[in-house]
This record gives structure tokens, C-alpha cells and sequence, in this order.
């Protein structure tokens, strides 16, 4: 019995002059095995997410969507329907642009909603700093810091042992020791941090609230989800120039490119080891010189520079409680 989706590109095929010869719709081209041609766009559905009717064309489906929403146009890479005015931040998700830059860490973001909801959630601090000179509160250090250094400078100063960087105030340098000495651990990983608002930031990454719907696999972020998602609808919307490689995120194809250039531009200053990746070098190699070992157990109190040796090490604990039971 002949499918829909045969009916469908059977409605959609006219016979041509020639005996034998048929000239596809869907394509325009003129074929003379009917049958064999019809598997390639039978291949090629596209299904809207709103009312489910099928397209045989991605671009007939993005066309289709613009009458759900208005004025809105979609995007050409994931035909996501958004505002006009949203276009050129929607596209940064794509490009990976970040032109959004954070004063106080140095990390970057697509957008300026993005940049102020991470210094609310990393570096805002809920109890108000107050200038000890005119009684002005400030929602973090740093903005009372520049505040003192511009309105009030005065010679007398506080200085960090560890990084020597100055403070106008006791309570000032006391925050700043509190990023170096990390009080703050995770009761799940055992990963300390200096603040926290840091730690409550990473506790998010084990609560995994987004979950595919397809294979069950939890994840933290939303962004995380969406990635994931495509490694089961096949979509890799982002293509290596020099290969033609095809990846799913922005983030791998950046990685991969660098074996074309061969690029290490993350550099140890204290033994000069090169890195093709920033967090390799500042998450993995410094703490070999640093000897930080931010990593806890909390059944024996051993502490390991990395997650995998602390999962390495749980394990002993884990098999020795079940040979003594």
C-alpha cells in the first residue's frame, strides 16, 4: 500500500512531453525512473513543531513558520522564529561571538542580558557595602573599591600577602582572602570556592533539571540540552571551511579547527607548556605547579588536585565497604 508520503510527492509530479519522462515539483528536474527519484526527497521531510504539517522542502517549513508568528521572520541556520530586533543577538549564538565582557573575571558573552544575570549570580553580593566616608552602598566590592579610589583616596591601604594587591578597607581585603583561601566546598563533589554565590552557581550543575526526551540524559543548562538534542536528530548545523567537517556546537568545531592551524595559544608562564584549550591550562595543568588540591574526600579528608582522581579514589571506598559486608 502506497504511504502518505508517497500520495504526497505523487501529487506533486506532472508528466512531461517526452513519453516517459516526468518532471519533479519538489525539485524541477526532469527523471525518467519515477520511483527510484521519489526516495530522495521521501528522505527529506520536515515536520512544523506547531501544527505538524510536512514539508518536503527546509526551506518551504521555515517559510511556513513566519505565518505563525506575525511579523517575526526565522533564523536561516535552526529556523527558530524571533523579532527583527533580536536577529543580531540570536545570530552571536551561532558565530559564537561575545562581545559582552565581564570587568571583574574577564569572561565574555553573546548578550548583554547574559553578562548582567552572571554578575548578579557570580560576583553580586547580597549584603550592601557601605563607604565608611559618605555612607553610599554599593552591591559589590569592586564598584565600592573604584568608588574610594575616585571620591575619597586615602594613603593608608591594605595589602594581600598572596597577590599584594591593595585594599582601601579591612573588610575589603577580608572578601578578596575568602577567593584564595576557598572556604566554601561542595557537598557533592567536594569542590571549594571562594565565595558563595560561586558555590551556589555550581551546585546547579548537579541538579541536571533539563532532560531529553529521547534517551532520559539530564543536563544543568538548558544551551547543554539543546546541543545534546542534536546528536539524535542528526543536525550539525556548524561546518569546518578547511574539511568540511560538520559539528553540532560552536564550541567543537572551534576545538577541532585548531588541528588545521596546529594553534597553541594558551601558554604556561611558569614552565612554558602550550595549550590549544584555556581551561586545560588553568583547570588542569596550573594546579601541577600550584599544587591546589581543591578536589575533597569527605570519608577520608584526601584531597586531589582533580575530579577524576577524587572518582578514581571513591571507588576504594566503595569496594571495600561491599567486601566487609
Amino acid at each position: 500500500m502506497e504511504s502518505i508520503k508517497e500520495k504526497m510527492l505523487s501529487g506533486l509530479m506532472e508528466t512531461g512531453d517526452e513519453k516517459n519522462y516526468t518532471t519533479c515539483l519538489v525539485c524541477q528536474k526532469r527523471v525518467s525512473d519515477y520511483k527510484s527519484h521519489k526516495r530522495v526527497h521521501l528522505r527529506e521531510t520536515h515536520k512544523c513543531d506547531l501544527c505538524n504539517k510536512v514539508f518536503l522542502n527546509w526551506r518551504y517549513l521555515t517559510r511556513h513558520r513566519v505565518r505563525h508568528f506575525g511579523k517575526k521572520v526565522a533564523c536561516e541556520i535552526c529556523a527558530k522564529i524571533i523579532a527583527p530586533s533580536s536577529i543580531a543577538r540570536h545570530m552571536r549564538t551561532h558565530t559564537g561571538e561575545k562581545p559582552y565582557k565581564c570587568d571583574m573575571c574577564g569572561k565574555s558573552f553573546s548578550g548583554h542580558t547574559s553578562l548582567k544575570g552572571h554578575i548578579i549570580s557570580v560576583h553580586f553580593d547580597e549584603r550592601a557595602h557601605r563607604c565608611s566616608t559618605c555612607d553610599k552602598t554599593f552591591n559589590m566590592p569592586s564598584h565600592l573599591q573604584r568608588h574610594i579610589d575616585s571620591k575619597h583616596p586615602i594613603e593608608q591601604s591594605y595589602k594581600c600577602e598572596q597577590c599584594s594587591r591593595m585594599f582601601a578597607s579591612p573588610k575589603l581585603l577580608r572578601t578578596h582572602i575568602e577567593m584564595h583561601e576557598k572556604p566554601y566546598q561542595c557537598d557533592v563533589c567536594g569542590k571549594r570556592f571562594g565565595g558563595k554565590q560561586r558555590l551556589k552557581l555550581h551546585v546547579q550543575t548537579h541538579t541536571k533539571e533539563y532532560k531529553c526526551e529521547v534517551c532520559g540524559k539530564a543536563f544543568a543548562v538548558r544551551s547543554k540540552l539543546k546541543v545534546h538534542q542534536m546528536t539524535h536528530s542528526g543536525e550539525k548545523p556548524f561546518t569546518c571551511h578547511v574539511c568540511g567537517r560538520s559539528f553540532h556546537s560552536v564550541t567543537n568545531l572551534k576545538i577541532h579547527e585548531k588541528i588545521h592551524t596546529g594553534g597553541k595559544p594558551y601558554k604556561c608562564e611558569v614552565c612554558g607548556k602550550a595549550f590549544s584549550r584555556k581551561d586545560n591550562l588553568q583547570y588542569k595543568h596550573m594546579k601541577i605547579h600550584t599544587g591546589e588540591k581543591p578536589y575533597s574526600c569527605y570519608i577520608c579528608c584526601k584531597t586531589f588536585n582533580r575530579s577524576e582522581n577524587l572518582k578514581t579514589h571513591m571507588k576504594m571506598h566503595i569496594n571495600k565497604d561491599g567486601n566487609n559486608t
